[in-house]
């Protein structure tokens, strides 16, 4: 089976609302007032899943600056999910500045049939004390309540600057989770590239010790593939998780350049859906 694990969708309203909403929300006109920025509803995923065969598709919210945007989002992902069950995985946006709402918002979406919640970014008042002294802590605790999963955005420290790199957790931020923590969460992209530094024996350790996962969204567009082969070597495979980050990529295009990779097919197979069948507990 092969699960792209990080794709994102938008009702048709949304779509047709885009000029509106860049300018009423200041998190989605950072990155959709731009052209360049592609957008795609369920229709048009479950088509480019046909084209590469894939057989299912985490879907995904976004990180909305207003709150009122929030629930529509969820709604709509639920519902396509609910209207192809064995195609669409739903991780539905969630706003975890208010932990009374967290509760109940999270209590709420697994009732839904939601398996977890994505893709998370920080907003940028938020700092690092503040964000792992208080709002991780009391947003894990809800989550474990109810075994879901969540997918946090993350951003490199370094290279070149794109739409939508911010605004992620820090190579800093997920340091301290593997040090200091127990949080289980998909780091996004490469988890800022801390698998790079798996060459130093205790950050190895660490990370193995964890239970942060990290997906592969966008790493054509972040890395040599070099890199992921060492990580898969190095660490195994079943820390990872294939993602396209489609519609910002291709999804056959992400997959050719997977089955590429210079490492054992049982490391594919795992990478490529196995890995998440486990994960999400899917049938």
């Amino acid at each position: 089976m092969i699960i792209d694990a990080h794709t994102h969708l938008f009702s048709n309203e949304q779509i047709d609302k885009r000029s509106s909403l860049s300018r009423n929300d200041k998190n989605f006109g950072a990155i959709y007032s731009s052209s360049d920025a592609k957008m795609a509803n369920a229709e048009d995923l479950l088509e480019s899943m046909y084209q590469a065969n894939i057989d299912m598709s985490v879907v995904m919210g976004f990180h909305w600056r207003e709150k009122a945007h929030y629930d529509p989002h969820a709604k709509y992902l639920i519902t396509q999910q609910q209207n192809y069950p064995d195609k669409l995985i739903s991780f539905v946006p969630l706003y975890i500045n208010n932990f009374n709402e967290i509760k109940i918002k999270i209590e709420d979406m697994h009732k839904a049939g939601v398996k977890g919640f994505g893709e998370i970014r920080i907003d940028d008042e938020i700092n690092e004390k503040t964000l792992l002294g208080k709002i991780l802590p009391e947003l894990f605790h809800a989550i474990n309540m109810y075994d879901m999963k969540i997918n946090f955005h993350t951003s490199e420290a370094v290279g070149h600057n794109y739409l939508g790199k911010g605004n992620g957790l820090s190579l800093s931020v997920i340091w301290q989770i593997i040090n200091s923590y127990d949080f289980e969460l998909i780091a996004s992209h490469f988890g800022a590239g801390i698998p790079i530094y798996q060459f130093m024996p205790y950050v190895k350790k660490k990370i193995l010790d964890s239970r942060i996962y990290f997906d592969t969204a966008a790493f054509t567009l972040l890395y040599d593939s070099e890199i992921l082969e060492l990580a898969i070597e190095s660490l195994g495979s079943k820390k990872f998780f294939w993602g396209s980050d489609y519609p910002l990529i291709n999804q056959s295009s992400d997959l050719i350049a997977m089955n590429k990779l210079n490492i054992t097919e049982k490391s594919r197979q795992d990478i490529l859906g196995g890995n998440l069948v486990k994960y999400l507990n899917l049938s």
